[in-house]
């Protein structure tokens, strides 16, 4: 049987470096949720689709072709690279509001549950322990602090050549925690059971070692 370990929590709070360095570890697959979302709205604005349209945007989701690596930073999409321009703060402010909608969850459900396969798989979201994968094995809920996220995310974006404000990033990170928390539709919770963890202050290896500890301690069926 599949082993499933579901990694939830806010934007920037780490889920990503610390799911693919898990998947690395325990030889599991991997699913980036927040990567489905991005494609669709960098797919949306390279189509120019009006973003306001759900109906639109959920019709689109089986036109999507997503391909990453856990050994490779490269991302593509539908065959074009796209690794810079997915993680740009444009795509992450279309991504936050294609999220909301409820037509295009539903389309993605049967989708990302197709990723459970072979020995394992580490689901990284914001609705994997509470929706996706609700009788995940181990569930985790990573979070850090508004102004650690921010200072990350604003680290990445000038790395990237982007002009972006410190003080403008903690704000739209603090409206979109309240934004996530508050949909109808699969809002940001801890799923039942789910551990939760502040990696405010800890290192990656750190978090990764200490998931793999709550692993461990699942017994062997």
């Amino acid at each position: 049987m599949t082993k499933i370990i579901t990694l939830d929590g806010p934007s920037g709070s780490g889920k990503g470096t610390v799911g693919r360095a898990l998947a690395i570890d325990l030889g599991f697959n991997y699913l980036d949720s927040g990567l489905l979302y991005r494609s669709l709205a960098l797919n949306a604005l390279i189509n120019h689709l009006d973003l306001n349209d759900e109906f639109g945007i959920a019709a689109t989701v089986n036109d999507v072709s997503l391909e990453f690596s856990l050994c490779s930073p490269v991302v593509t999409l539908n065959g074009a690279d796209v690794t810079d321009e997915i993680r740009s703060e444009r795509v992450s402010l279309a991504s936050s509001k294609i999220a909301k909608y409820s037509l295009v969850r539903k389309r993605l459900v049967d989708f990302q549950r197709k990723f459970s396969r072979g020995d394992g798989l580490i689901a990284d979201g914001r609705d994997m322990g509470s929706v996706i994968f609700p009788s995940a094995d181990l569930k985790i809920f990573l979070t850090a602090s508004v102004k650690v996220r921010a200072v990350r995310r604003y680290k990445e974006l000038i790395a990237r050549g982007e002009n972006v404000s410190l003080r403008d990033l903690e704000r739209r990170i603090a409206l979109r925690d309240k934004g996530d928390r508050e949909r109808k539709v699969s809002p940001l919770i801890a799923g039942e059971g789910a551990i939760v963890i502040d990696a405010s202050e800890k290192s990656v290896n750190e978090v990764k070692k200490e998931i793999i500890h709550y692993f461990d301690l699942i017994p062997s069926v």
